[in-house]
């Protein structure tokens, strides 16, 4: 029995799911009386939540039909359209702890602290449009996934299903982050990520067993002219695309909106680096199943000769593999992963507008419950943005989500200069950003160069132009260098030495090449050994994926 496309089973779980997760959201409204509340929980969260709210918050539906529609076009490479981010993990240990001591609500703060308040205007702008590129992707994802359950991905009346299920979706999840914000988030991502491990794992059973297992998987694959087995493709992730992604990474990660909430929710530094760091892990983690999912999807396509449709990749396999109650329980996942990365968007963009836009320039005595009120409606608007943006962009769905991954890593570079360099200076984030998108828009859009021209270039010319408009125009003051630099090398609990010299605070001694011009604290053993941990489980990662190919 059907109603509209669906069995009654799927109706049933997903109303079920979002009668949930909205009673969540409208419970989390009790705990939210300030900005803070708001946009960071009142910094209350362990580390297990924590977890989850990195896991929730960096994985989406895009995630999984990304890594799908290109394994079905290039097969295993399609695994770094997620993977991208891998290299770069173990980095995260060092950045959690940064982003945690610098004390602010919003990642504007931080420019507005360093560079000054237009500096902070330029990133807002850079990182609105990133982040509303990136909403855009989860939203497309989660519709192409619907429509591909649905039947409804390839026949004439698809137009009419894509804009009625991409609309119900963000009304739905615009709703839930209005009412609860940062807390509802948290709290929901608790469930939702363990939705997601089951999103990532609970169909390869089924998979494999239509194409006689991974030995199948492989002889039906290694059959074809392509490289369908190899990690690396040379038309579309190459080993140097690869390594530059592997910098771009970063880069990205520096530049998220919501890279405070998910490093500084947490009631301790510990927290956030255990969360940060190993939410994403589990995310890499959950990559391998996706990417064998996509490998047997193929083989099965070639083996029945079927068409092979890659945008609705995902929601093909979802329909011609699983049961009625699995295909809901699916749905229900995928709807989780959306609204698990849409909510925190949705928030810590919009705060954004509210912390360093209206209450810097337009309301500077406005009160806590006027701010979160601005916050709320700045949201709804920054939704509908990410909306029309899915509905210009519903022709190439991996496109998108490249293109917000290059889009962000142009303002990190700012803010990975910001924090490492103290010479550089607010005329140096102009150029650096400025001309880093610039480069990057003429190369992409106008010259329509290679993936690697479009990542690499622009941020050789970010850091070059960060330097030279440092260099010759005058440098911060030492007053605004000694409270910044003192700030983030001075751990949470320890808030009497903000008052001591830079020099007292943080020794010569304990800094790696004092005469360089950089500003590099020796890691502890806590950041070498975790930096290492983490590294070594990415290559662990890659050599599961090597066996799992060969």
């Amino acid at each position: 029995m059907e109603f509209l496309g669906l069995h009654y089973a799927i109706w049933i779980v997903l109303v079920l799911y979002f009668a949930g997760m909205l009673l969540m959201g409208w419970w989390s409204k009790k705990g939210i009386h300030n900005q803070e509340g708001y946009l960071l929980g009142n910094r209350q969260f362990g580390w297990p939540m924590m977890v989850m709210h990195a896991f929730g918050a960096g994985t989406h539906p895009g995630n999984v039909a990304g890594v799908m529609s290109q394994g079905v076009v290039s097969g295993a490479s399609g695994i770094w359209v997620s993977w991208m981010w891998l290299f770069g993990t173990p980095f995260y240990w060092i950045i959690a702890p940064i982003i945690r001591r610098m004390r602010c609500l919003t990642m504007a703060d931080f420019f507005r602290e360093r560079f000054g308040r237009s500096a902070s205007v330029l990133y807002i702008i850079v990182a609105s449009v990133g982040m509303i590129v990136f909403l855009a992707g989860v939203m497309l994802a989660t519709t192409r996934t619907v429509q591909g359950v649905m039947g409804k991905a390839t026949v004439q009346e698809s137009d009419m299903w894509f804009f009625g299920i991409l609309f119900v979706t963000t009304v739905v999840f615009i709703i839930y982050s209005y009412w609860g914000g940062i807390i509802a988030a948290i709290r929901t991502d608790m469930i939702q990520g363990f939705m997601i491990i089951a999103l990532s794992f609970i169909a390869i059973p089924i998979a494999l067993s239509r194409v006689d297992g991974l030995v199948g998987m492989r002889a039906t694959l290694a059959a074809q002219e392509n490289t369908y087995l190899s990690l690396f493709d040379p038309k579309q992730f190459s080993l140097l695309t690869v390594l530059l992604l592997s910098i771009n990474a970063p880069l990205t990660a520096l530049a998220f909106p919501h890279l405070m909430s998910v490093c500084a929710a947490g009631k301790t530094e510990w927290e956030g680096r255990i969360g940060f760091t190993y939410g994403n892990i589990l995310k890499r983690v959950c990559t391998i199943g996706w990417c064998v999912l996509g490998l047997c999807w193929l083989a099965y396509l070639l083996n029945t000769g079927s068409e092979i449709n890659k945008d609705a990749a995902f929601g093909d396999a979802i329909r011609g593999l699983l049961s009625p109650g699995l295909q809901g329980i699916m749905l229900a996942c995928v709807m989780a992963a959306a609204m698990s990365s849409g909510d925190a968007v949705q928030v810590t963009v919009a705060g954004l507008f509210s912390q360093n836009i209206y209450r810097v320039f337009i309301n500077p005595n406005a009160e806590e419950k006027q701010l979160v009120h601005v916050t709320r409606i700045i949201g709804v608007f920054i939704a509908f943005s990410a909306l029309v943006a899915a509905i210009l962009m519903r022709s190439n769905l991996v496109k998108a989500i490249l293109d917000y991954f290059n889009i962000l890593s142009l303002v990190g570079i700012s803010t990975a200069m910001g924090i490492l360099w103290p010479r550089m200076n607010a005329t140096g984030m102009f150029s650096s950003t400025i001309l880093a998108s610039g480069t990057f828009l003429i190369s992409r859009y106008v010259l329509n160069s290679g993936r690697d021209v479009t990542i690499g270039i622009p941020i050789l010319v970010g850091v070059l132009a960060g330097v030279i408009g440092s260099l010759v125009t005058k440098p911060p003051s030492r007053e605004t260098i000694e409270k910044f630099f003192t700030k983030i090398y001075v751990p949470i609990g320890q808030e009497d030495k903000l008052a001591l010299p830079l020099d007292e605070a943080v020794p010569r001694q304990k800094r790696l090449l004092p005469g360089s011009g950089l500003f590099i604290v020796k890691p502890s053993r806590q950041s070498w050994i975790g930096l290492l941990v983490t590294l070594g489980i990415c290559l662990a990662c890659v050599l599961v994926m090597l066996v799992i190919l060969k």
